[in-house]
């Protein structure tokens, strides 16, 4: 038997073999606990699965054993609806039954894959060149786009969401989520293309970024933990009515899915009490300073204000028209600002001054001083 190896059937080899490995590490590290990890392993094991016909023909395989023509290894209907899963179970609104119905069209795709394998060769390589094929092949992609912009959409609400509890969202904003899903679109964009032209070198580009797609969602989803809504710790009020209700305003609503507070719709809270919660609010902040803790969340303002932490984010949504993290940020950038003009503070670095004044690192520091002021740190330093 002759085997053809080439350096693209290597690289597609290692693809498939570095996706087993850590889709399986990811499978062991399943647990109650940690269960979101079930959905990614069993995402990169099939996305890693996907070359394995190309690693067989290209070795030459096929030919001798052609009834391994058609193998059910392509999963395009199941497995980007498993890392959506994946996604919706480790976001801040992982307590909500996550949307398993876009599971079924891959279960239908891998009973029809089984049996169509179990057909005779004749009749599987007739399938394999007819349109069908082609039909199969870019609905799936197709699919797999469509829940890949789901997928987009999910974090973006996901980030507003983190936003409105938490005044650090560094590695909460599942940022590395959204550009992975944002490459996987174009790597099934890419698919597309070859599967017209059908040239070496366009499939050698194409298993590169295949390689370094698994690599990338398996480091990050190893180290990615699960971001647990603060608003779930005051679960028992979200039953009570809210005092001085009436029936002019409606309570924030945030897309079809979800909503920043998770209250009957039938309640309703007007401008003056809006007013007063910030008033309360605004006056603990400056009198207790509490904005200089650098994981300041929203739970603890409402733990000290003894105020509803949903009505807290309503009210600064509505009235303020920003989120509970930019809220707190503002008054870090007032701190930062007074820290400067204060020459005893000469001694203090840029990054130093931002530490002082509340916020987690340099780069969030610089971001929330310019969009506020307009101006760098240092720039404003030096004026």
């Amino acid at each position: 038997m002759e085997i053809n190896y080439n350096f693209i059937s290597i690289i597609d080899l290692l693809g498939v073999i570095q996706g087993l490995l850590f889709g399986g590490m990811l499978l062991l590290l399943h647990s109650k606990k940690n269960r979101p990890t079930l959905y990614l392993g069993l995402f990169i094991l099939l996305f890693s699965l996907e070359p394995i016909p190309n690693i067989l023909n290209d070795l030459g395989l096929l030919q001798v054993y052609p009834h391994l023509e058609l193998l059910p290894v392509h999963f395009h209907f199941l497995a980007y609806p498993l890392f959506y899963i994946y996604i919706q179970k480790i976001s801040v609104f992982g307590n909500k039954t996550p949307s398993y119905w876009t599971l079924i069209p891959g279960i239908l795709e891998v009973l029809i894959g089984i049996v169509i394998f179990l057909l005779p060769t004749h009749i599987k390589l007739s399938l394999k060149a007819s349109l069908f094929a082609v039909v199969y092949f870019i609905l799936g992609l197709g699919y797999s786009i469509w829940i890949g912009v789901l997928i987009i959409r999910w974090i973006q609400i996901h980030k507003k969401e983190i936003e409105n509890q938490f005044s650090v969202i560094f590695q909460k904003q599942l940022n590395w989520a959204r550009f992975f899903t944002y490459a996987s679109i174009g790597f099934q964009l890419l698919l597309i293309i070859n599967f017209f032209i059908d040239d070496k070198q366009w499939y050698y580009f194409i298993v590169v970024i295949n390689v370094i797609l698994i690599y990338w969602v398996s480091f990050k989803g190893i180290v990615q933990e699960n971001i647990t809504s603060l608003f779930s710790v005051f679960s028992q009020f979200d039953k009570e009515p809210l005092p001085n209700a009436t029936t002019t305003k409606p309570i924030d609503t945030v897309s079809n899915t979800t909503t920043t507070a998770e209250v009957k719709q039938s309640e309703f809270m007007t401008s003056e009490v809006m007013s007063e919660i910030i008033e309360t609010v605004e006056t603990y902040i400056k009198n207790s300073q509490c904005f200089t803790k650098d994981n300041l969340t929203i739970i603890d303002i409402a733990e000290a204000t003894n105020i509803h932490p949903k009505r807290i984010s309503y009210a600064l949504n509505n009235q303020k028209g920003v989120n509970f993290n930019t809220y707190i940020n503002k008054f870090r950038v007032e701190r930062a600002k007074e820290l400067f003009e204060n020459e005893g503070n000469n001694n203090l670095s840029v990054e130093g001054i931002g530490m002082e004044a509340g916020f987690h690192s340099k780069a969030t520091f610089y971001g929330a001083f310019k969009k506020f002021e307009g101006c760098t740190p240092a720039s404003f330093r030096n004026t």
